[in-house]
């Protein structure tokens, strides 16, 4: 199968350390702060490479779906979800810049 016992004992050890490190107030301060720029018309921009992707994804489409309990949507993307931006860009230009030219385009200053 590929993995042992103790290696997946470890992976799971590790996670729930990774948990452990975790300040909720820190969560609750930085939540407060966007939540703050969203009401003056912000929005929020996700991304990463590889599983960091897809995890982007995941937190931005619980923004704007349904987290915990019923609210209005909250403006989040995620900028992995568009393909032909991505390769076009990588293309165009370089893959280095796939995300900071959708940035430019969709950000304003504040």
């Amino acid at each position: 199968m590929g993995i042992d016992l103790k290696e997946l004992e470890k992976y799971i050890a590790e996670g729930m350390e990774s948990r452990r490190s975790i300040d909720p107030k820190e969560i609750m301060e930085v939540s407060r702060i966007l939540f703050e720029r969203m009401k003056r018309g912000g929005k929020l921009i996700t991304f990463g490479n590889g599983g960091s992707a897809a995890d982007a994804q995941h937190f931005a489409a619980e923004l704007s779906g349904k987290f915990i309990r019923e609210r209005r949507s909250f403006p989040a993307v995620a900028l992995t979800t568009n393909t032909s931006s991505l390769t076009a860009i990588g293309n165009d230009y370089d893959y280095s810049q796939v995300f900071s030219r959708q940035i430019e385009g969709l950000m304003h200053q504040g």
